[in-house]
């Protein structure tokens, strides 16, 4: 009969809609699996930062002596002073790992906890998958500057958590608030960049009231006593940082460390980007893409969008560490705006509308061809899977580890110390700080990557004594420096034989001085 027959025609269309929004819906995963695979492949690197030795040895000596380290061990320069460690919990955590499985474990664990963080972002994206796709691994290419067997990594991923919370409280009305003070709790024992959380809520709390008081029309406005909740929370936030063994100097540190003159002036994780290196440029492409995606949306921009953005864009133009920070803060930015700027261009412009049309216009699929397609592309998943973690095992095999260890720290100057001895305090390259009391335990160094402890004093003699000026031999006499142990070409390895000092040994990567 016609009306059996009307109603099949619609039950075979709507089959072939629900096996074609199920084909896209895959394609859709698959599109996402295989970034995560390539985020973890691209922050699957071999575990040789300079600060990673440091905080190796501090977790050997909280896991040795069963106590959180709140003093100087590892220098005569600091010995038995105060230091504030928030990084006491991440510190045993790497050593443990290290203990377990070596660089590999390492290894792993950057990879995994820089996947983690993009994961968190990605939650919290509005759009295509093809526009999330391209958005994470440009925001993963920014932030893999500051991918690093550091504290600074779990960092990352606490803050891409806070992101998602505020994005679920405002974007999608679900209020998981109780969860934020948790969260800081934990990150005021890993690391001390819990700031970056009290910025992103601060953000939030400043441009909600922006949106009321210019009347943004934005989609998701907070209504004020939402607003004044955030704040309460916020402040709650502050408060469970105190939850530490550090107490209130936690509270200290962020500025401390900011207000240090030679970090800015020394040390390159705190200089402004140099646009000029290739790397460092994804940086410049993903801010402005952010900007070109809200200009080209045809909305105005929200209140707490344009705080964030703004906020950690001038962070990131500071100082390169900031371009982890920077990346989690952008990358949902960018993905909102793009999806709409997307859709007011979709009947006017062809590619756009054929980008589209593939989640309009599903396509009817047997069982078998769906089977075989699944197949494919687990079978697709898996082969990435195969090569990134065969890429993490290459990038941490002992072989390897040890050639860029050689390449890169006084690995036969260290040899030669073991085997003779000399008496003395030595004045070393502030690099290889944590290297060597990692090598050689129990041998306290002038500096290391600690600045929060050495601060401008410490750091600037260092300085003072390696370009050799005025007073540098006071300095030595001063704190009873035997040794001197620097790359070569340091301007005071040349004053050194003037001023009676015998050279002791030399290669490539190294050169000791003893006094006579």
């Amino acid at each position: 009969p016609p009306g059996f027959a009307s109603m099949s025609q619609r039950m075979a269309s709507t089959a072939a809609k629900a096996a074609g929004l199920e084909s896209n819906q895959a394609f859709d995963r698959l599109l996402l699996v295989v970034v995560f695979i390539l985020i973890f492949a691209m922050a699957a690197r071999t575990p040789l930062d300079t600060d990673m030795w440091w905080h190796l040895s501090a977790g050997e000596e909280i896991l040795r002596s069963g106590r959180i380290l709140m003093e100087d061990v590892f220098s005569f320069t600091r010995a038995g002073a105060a230091w504030t460690n928030p990084y006491w919990l991440a510190q045993a955590g790497m050593a443990l790992l290290y203990r377990w499985h070596g660089s590999l474990a390492l290894s792993a664990a950057v990879a995994g906890l820089a996947a983690l963080s993009m994961w968190l972002v990605s939650l919290q994206c509005q759009g295509p998958a093809l526009l999330k796709a391209a958005g994470l691994l440009l925001g993963s290419i920014t932030a893999s500057v500051v991918w690093s067997p550091r504290p600074q990594i779990v960092s990352l991923a606490l803050m891409a958590l806070v992101g998602y919370l505020l994005y679920l409280y405002k974007w999608r009305g679900r209020d998981a608030l109780w969860a934020l003070p948790l969260t800081f709790i934990l990150w005021s024992n890993v690391h001390g960049g819990y700031p970056l959380g009290l910025i992103l809520i601060g953000a939030m709390a400043a441009g909600e009231t922006l949106n009321h008081l210019l009347k943004i029309p934005s989609p998701a406005v907070l209504p004020a006593r939402k607003i004044l909740r955030l704040v309460l929370w916020g402040a709650a936030c502050g408060l469970a940082v105190l939850v530490n063994p550090n107490g209130l100097r936690m509270w200290w540190l962020p500025f401390q460390t900011v207000e240090m003159q030679v970090l800015q002036q020394f040390i390159p994780e705190w200089a402004s980007p140099d646009f000029h290196n290739l790397l460092q440029q994804s940086l410049l492409w993903l801010m402005l893409s952010a900007f070109a995606a809200i200009a080209l949306s045809g909305r105005v921009i929200d209140g707490s969008d344009l705080i964030t953005l703004l906020a950690f864009a001038g962070m990131a133009l500071l100082a390169r560490r900031n371009y982890g920070p920077f990346a989690l803060a952008a990358v949902p930015i960018l993905i909102r705006y793009g999806a709409a700027a997307l859709s007011a261009w979709r009947e006017r412009s062809l590619w756009v509308e054929n980008l589209f049309a593939r989640t309009r216009s599903p396509r009817h699929e047997g069982r078998q061809a769906a089977a075989l397609k699944k197949a494919v592309n687990l079978s697709i998943a898996g082969l990435l899977w195969i090569l990134a973690l065969g890429k993490l095992y290459v990038v941490s095999h002992p072989a390897l580890v040890q050639g860029y260890l050689a390449s890169g720290y006084p690995v036969q100057a260290v040899d030669w110390l073991t085997q003779n001895r000399p008496g003395g305090r030595v004045l070393n390259e502030y690099n290889w700080g944590g290297y060597l009391h990692w090598s050689l335990r129990g041998f306290p160094v002038f500096v290391d990557g600690r600045t929060d402890l050495f601060n401008d004093e410490i750091v600037g003699q260092w300085i003072t004594v390696v370009q050799a000026g005025e007073g540098w031999q006071e300095i030595l006499d001063r704190y009873q420096v035997d040794l001197v142990m620097l790359q070569p070409g340091r301007p005071l390895l040349a004053e050194l034989p003037k001023a009676g000092w015998r050279m002791l040994y030399r290669d490539v990567q190294a050169v000791i001085y003893g006094r006579e």
